[in-house]
Order: structure tokens, then C-alpha cells, then sequence
């Protein structure tokens, strides 16, 4: 990507959000704007849906939490929540790993003190946050059915650094992502931006078995893929993996679709006996030595 178009694409991001500020008759917060942006965008890409923009900040020492907006799944199994590091600088600049580990830590804290009942009630009803705070703590089925917890850090700045690891918040698995200039910038030029997954760092190994077809125009081979492997890249990348069928697959309404998602989080060693298999295609095959790994 040329910096030259990253600048403009820059530019154009911020003097969108201020006229929109203009001609807003509440006006409304740059930084709340920005954040809206960025999450249509990520809508658009099929990586987060229904969100709602609810701004909420504690600066009083030993108290500090922030949160900029939320997303409940449908049926209660995901929560996607939104922190934001809005520099609103000329031009881009460099965002330090210091603070994406400070943003997330305020959101963190945010989640943590959401799920005490006492802090639920010390809102105002006015706030922003005011019924989010109360299902956290008080929807069965959000107690009953969340499996993963997405916190993604927001930011009108570069970052190249480490995203924070896995963490874990009452057994629930909680993700991070780093959703900075580069990124949005790819996501308005792209219809997708790709997912690099890397069995063999995760401790994977993929076997295969090339198909004996006379075809010129593509190779086939069978790979098998451990179920503890799809458990693992599912947890970790989720409706991203799904694309255009996000949606439909989330919601596991048919019965093939609930019987898969049945497996994956209960069964994943009876994967490959319960199911046909996954359909995948590639730009570029590598197999080692061997020739029965890819």
C-alpha cells in the first residue's frame, strides 16, 4: 500500500467525521464518530453485526474503565465489545503497544465491574450503558449461552506491534483484535481482508492425499484436519472464518447447521466421521518433503 493513499484515505476519514459533527444538531464527540466509521466498515465485512454505539469513561484513579460500544449475538453466544484510541492527528501516527495494553486493560475493567449487580445499579438510567450493564449481569441466557468474548481496539493510528493474548473472564474465552488505519484502509479496498492461519505454529500437522484426477485446470487433495484445530481457529477468528454465510451459519436455525456447531464445541473428535467435510480453495500449495503434509 502506497502511504500516499493511506494518507488520503486518512484525510478523507477525518473531514468525514467532523462535517458530520457540523451537521449533526446534537454534534456528538469525534472520537464516538470515528468509532461509528470504523464499525460500519467492519459490518460491511461481515466481521460484527448490530452494534450500538454507547460511550461510557471513569477516569477516577483505581476506577478507571472505558467502553465505546457493544454487540450481542442473537443467540447470546458471542459479545463483541469496542475500545477506542482516537488520535486525531494531521496525518497518521504510530499507535504504541502501551496503548492498545491500556485500552484494553480499561475495558477489561469496564466488563468486570458490569458483572457486579451494585455497579449495574449506581448508573443513571441516562446512560449510555445503562441497560447494557444490567444484561450483563442479569440475562440468563447471556450466563447460560456465551462462549467467546471479541474485544476489539479501535484506533485512527498505526499499529505493528503484538496484539494482547487470550485471556480468560469467569471461563469465558475473551479475544483481542487491533483494528487500526491499515486495516480499515484494506477493508474499503477489499471486498475481505484475508485470515493467515498457521497450524503448524499452533502445534498442527495437515495430512493429505493428493486426488489421482486427470484435470488441468486445478489439483485436489484430501487433508485431514484435527477437530481440536477447527475448535482452536474457530475460537480465535469465529464469524470471520464464515464470510458471506456469517450470518446464516450463526444462527444455526437448520438442523445441518446446528448439528455442526454441536460438534465443533462438544465432539470435535467425531468431526470427520459426523460431517462430510470443509471445502476450501488456494492461490499456492507448498506439501514438505514427504509429500503427505501441506
Amino acid at each position: 500500500m502506497a502511504q500516499q493513499e493511506l494518507n488520503l484515505f486518512y484525510t478523507d476519514l477525518l473531514q468525514d467525521i467532523r462535517s458530520e459533527q457540523l451537521s449533526n444538531e446534537e454534534g456528538g464527540s469525534l472520537e464516538q464518530l470515528f468509532t461509528n466509521q470504523a464499525i460500519v466498515l467492519l459490518s460491511d465485512g461481515g466481521e460484527t453485526a448490530d452494534v450500538r454505539i454507547s460511550f461510557h469513561e471513569s477516569i477516577v484513579p483505581r476506577n478507571r474503565h472505558k467502553i465505546n460500544a457493544y454487540a450481542i449475538a442473537d443467540n447470546y453466544e458471542t459479545l463483541d465489545l469496542f475500545v477506542t484510541i482516537f488520535k486525531c492527528t494531521e496525518e497518521p501516527t504510530r499507535v504504541q503497544k502501551s496503548d492498545i495494553d491500556n485500552a484494553a486493560k480499561l475495558l477489561l475493567s469496564f466488563l468486570k465491574k458490569a458483572d457486579n449487580k451494585e455497579y449495574a445499579d449506581s448508573l443513571e438510567e441516562s446512560s449510555e450503558i445503562f441497560d447494557f450493564a444490567h444484561t450483563l449481569n442479569a440475562s440468563v441466557e447471556l450466563r447460560e449461552s456465551l462462549v467467546r468474548i471479541n474485544i476489539f481496539i479501535l484506533t485512527d493510528g498505526i499499529y505493528n506491534g503484538e496484539i494482547p493474548s487470550q485471556k480468560e473472564l469467569n471461563e469465558i474465552p475473551v479475544f483481542f483484535r487491533v483494528i487500526d488505519l491499515n486495516y480499515l484502509f484494506n477493508i474499503c479496498e477489499k471486498e475481505y481482508v484475508p485470515i493467515e492461519i498457521d497450524f503448524e505454529q499452533d502445534g498442527f500437522q495437515v495430512p493429505c492425499i493428493k486426488a489421482d484426477i486427470d484435470n488441468p485446470e486445478y489439483q485436489s487433495y484430501l487433508a485431514l484436519i484435527p477437530g481440536h484445530a477447527l475448535v482452536s481457529v474457530y475460537e480465535q477468528y469465529g464469524a470471520r472464518l464464515l464470510e458471506q454465510n456469517v450470518r446464516s451459519f450463526l444462527q444455526f436455525t437448520g438442523k445441518i447447521n446446528q448439528g455442526i456447531r454441536r460438534t465443533i464445541l462438544k465432539e470435535p473428535h467425531m468431526f470427520l466421521a459426523f460431517n462430510n467435510g470443509i471445502a476450501a480453495t488456494a492461490d499456492d500449495l507448498k506439501l514438505k518433503k514427504q509429500k503427505t503434509d501441506i
